[in-house]
């Protein structure tokens, strides 16, 4: 091959062009976003994603017209690039009709502690509320439930017609994650069919529910969610991804690895 490419510039013929084959990808993703933070395998119904490097902590995908109540105080360091501060002075709160869970939905974002966790700390993550609450939060060593240690729950609470569901799943969560300051770690609040509610941490399902007595719907009004806590310790977040479909283990997993990689190479 070098013998014909020096062949035809001694002859005086053009050299051969450089020109690149279209990138081919399977499936063949059409629209791609801009945002390095959104895999394209992602994009499908992908409704809102902030990654924290607009001004005032805006996001660069909102396809519903979410109102962001809430207020955040951005952070030049965050999981990927910036990221967010929320605590005493505000978390990230959106309303939407389109965050109902009664169709399809997945909730998910980067987290990290400001200071580490005490055996008596509590701290919201993700919150959905309408006629009653999907929520997902930590707590204490207290007189609540009697813990004795920092533990990962999930309520399904107040709404009509639905058993609530008091998902106390691990009682000794800094055994099993690491709740100091700086260390970051992903959650993902997936519902599938109006009724499965899945949490994943760190890529893994954590724990699951299906709930009793009937599925959520629009009557419901689960319209405002709220990401982050709104009290001490403060909390980082960054790389919030909203979908109206509910991922798979397989596709939060892959996610979870190739963002974790991304940090490490300083991408």
């Amino acid at each position: 091959m070098l013998l014909a490419i020096t062949g035809l510039l001694l002859c005086g013929c053009p050299a051969l062009p450089h020109a690149r084959p279209p990138l081919a990808t399977e499936p063949g993703y059409t629209r791609l976003s801009p945002y390095v933070g959104i895999p394209p395998a992602l994009e499908d119904r992908l409704i809102y994603y902030n990654g924290f490097e607009q001004p005032d902590a805006k996001p660069e995908v909102d396809a519903v017209a979410a109102a962001q109540v809430g207020k955040v105080t951005p952070s030049l360091s965050g999981m990927r690039g910036r990221g967010a501060i929320t605590n005493k002075a505000g978390a990230l709160q959106l309303r939407s009709p389109e965050l109902s869970p009664h169709n399809p939905l997945t909730v998910m974002f980067w987290w990290a502690l400001t200071e580490d966790a005490k055996i008596d700390s509590g701290f919201n993550l993700v919150h959905l509320q309408g006629r009653g609450i999907v929520s997902h939060f930590s707590r204490g060593k207290g007189e609540w439930c009697a813990l004795q240690r920092n533990a990962a729950i999930l309520q399904v609470y107040y709404l009509p017609g639905i058993q609530n569901v008091n998902g106390i799943y691990d009682a000794d969560w800094a055994a099993h994650i690491e709740l100091k300051a700086g260390a970051w770690h992903h959650t993902a609040l997936v519902i599938h069919g109006g009724s499965l509610v899945e949490v994943y941490t760190d890529g893994k399902l954590a724990w699951s529910v299906r709930i009793d007595g009937r599925p959520f719907n629009e009557e419901d009004k689960l319209n405002d969610l709220t990401i982050g806590t709104r009290g001490a310790p403060a909390m980082a977040i960054d790389e919030v991804i909203i979908l109206r479909r509910a991922l798979t283990a397989e596709e939060i997993a892959t996610y979870v690895t190739a963002v974790r990689q991304m940090r490490e190479a300083g991408y």
